[in-house]
């Protein structure tokens, strides 16, 4: 291949407005011993030197999996998952969380259901206005971690998360893999994990994760901005030798024209709908499995689909229900909103949480199926040199100045209007136009619409990626 183009953006001096939490080393307060109390000393002398490395990405943030030894023998010895309800009805489990959670939660105490049937569906506004509802009362508050997702509506939402849990979600994508024909061996030669966005304003940090003897993963940018030097990304991304990719699609097929001589194992896409056009180019430049994952911060992951068919549930403690427009189960087959409830986060066990996405269930096999997942599009915006921003940027600074939720629209000459559900409408007038080099029309509005919106949408040619 030839040498790439840079990455996609404004150009240097048209930067997008800095936010605070994306500067280098920002908050900063644990010491590396507290993020993994368990990690062996060879693991932390190769994360130093990857920190240290001239050539790497500028690392803006820093993050471990907390995990101690008792973690990690709990997460080898866990118990197999319980298997799916094939009857329509709530597993055994389910009841006995139903009532549990009933003496134990806040938010259900208040409205006590006799039965998992009974529970009144909650959604992600109920959760972002008081997450602390959701918690109970005997959560071990001293293993808390945080969490951040845009979500649905664009409110950011604080989620509590357990480093076991959380860790658990690794050795649940080692057996996917697994089962997709591409096993994941430990490799402290090659980092295990890169996750790839490519966007100015992003997380990246580079970190390890223990239940793999400490071999290392990161978070990186492929936008030009979060690199020192020309040609670094491409030099650091051949020497990193990734065994497993994920990051959304566009991400994935930006790092796929690279000419970075990548040989990973398996992919694994998400946040974003995988186009069979998108899933082909990257079974085609890499020649491994990969897998569409479906799922939520708050719920962690939920389904994957390994083929392009249906969503499969994973094998976890989750009950997947569609509902109707009435908040009852439909039928199997009928399309509704899929609606979950899960019990392996301590912190935050959920009860018929609706996702705002829609699917048809099957159950088949002993398996459960979500056929035509429908959730987020992405959408790119044309800047007014002819360049391109990803939504997610928009994103970033809607909710920096306060939006609640919005819908933006790019018509097919390029003109941009933003309609805002809270926030500083003037504040995001100035920064849109910023980001995207032109004028952009910011309306105040008091109300969105029913249901999930969508919120971005472009009929410029190209906007699909």
């Amino acid at each position: 291949m030839s040498t790439p183009p840079r990455a996609p953006g404004p150009p240097d001096d048209a930067a997008a407005p800095g936010l605070p939490d994306y500067a280098p080393g920002a908050g900063t307060a644990l010491t590396d011993a507290e993020r993994w109390p368990a990690l062996p000393a060879p693991a932390l002398a190769r994360l130093q030197a990857a920190r240290d490395d001239p050539g790497a990405p500028v690392w803006v943030h820093r993050t471990g999996d907390r995990l101690t030894a008792d973690d990690v023998a709990a997460l080898r010895d866990r118990p197999p998952p319980p298997p799916p309800a094939q009857d329509g009805g709530a597993p055994p489990w389910v009841e006995e969380l139903t009532a549990r959670l009933q003496r134990t939660v806040p938010r259900h105490r208040r409205a006590p259901a006799a039965r998992f049937a009974d529970v009144v569906p909650s959604d992600r506004a109920a959760l972002a206005a008081r997450v602390a509802d959701f918690v109970p009362d005997d959560a071990p508050l001293d293993r808390l971690l945080q969490g951040t997702s845009s979500g649905s509506t664009g409110s950011a939402l604080v989620v509590p998360l357990h480093p076991v849990s959380t860790a658990a979600e690794v050795l649940l994508l080692e057996e996917l893999l697994a089962a997709a024909g591409a096993p994941w061996p430990v490799d402290p030669d090659r980092l295990g994990l890169l996750s790839v966005v490519d966007q100015a304003q992003a997380y990246t940090y580079v970190s390890a994760m223990t239940t793999r003897a400490g071999t290392l993963m990161a978070r990186v940018s492929l936008h030009a901005s979060a690199w020192r030097r020309d040609g670094d990304r491409e030099r650091w991304l051949a020497r990193a030798d990734p065994q497993v990719l994920t990051g959304p699609p566009l991400a994935l097929l930006a790092l796929a024209r690279l000419d970075a001589g990548l040989r990973p194992v398996g992919v694994v896409t998400g946040a974003q709908a995988l186009t069979p056009a998108a899933r082909a180019a990257l079974r085609e430049r890499w020649g491994a499995p990969v897998l569409d994952a479906y799922g939520l911060k708050e719920t962690g992951l939920l389904a994957v689909s390994a083929d392009g068919g249906p969503h499969r549930v994973v094998p976890r403690r989750v009950h997947v229900e569609v509902l109707d427009g009435a908040q009852r189960p439909a039928p199997d087959g009928a399309r509704g909103e899929v609606v979950v409830t899960v019990d392996e986060n301590p912190l935050l066990p959920l009860l018929r949480y609706r996702t705002g996405d829609t699917a048809r269930l099957e159950r088949t096999g002993g398996a459960v199926l979500l056929h035509d997942l429908e959730g987020r599009a992405p959408v790119r915006f044309r800047r007014g040199d002819g360049t391109w921003v990803a939504d997610v940027e928009l994103t970033q600074q809607l909710q920096h100045h306060g939006a609640l939720a919005w819908r933006v629209r790019q018509d097919a000459g390029g003109a941009v209007r933003a309609e805002v559900r809270g926030g500083d409408a003037a504040a995001v007038r100035t920064a849109l136009a910023a980001l995207l080099g032109a004028p952009v029309e910011v309306e105040a509005v008091r109300d969105l619409g029913e249901g999930k919106p969508r919120r971005y949408a472009s009929a410029v040619p190209g906007s699909d990626g």
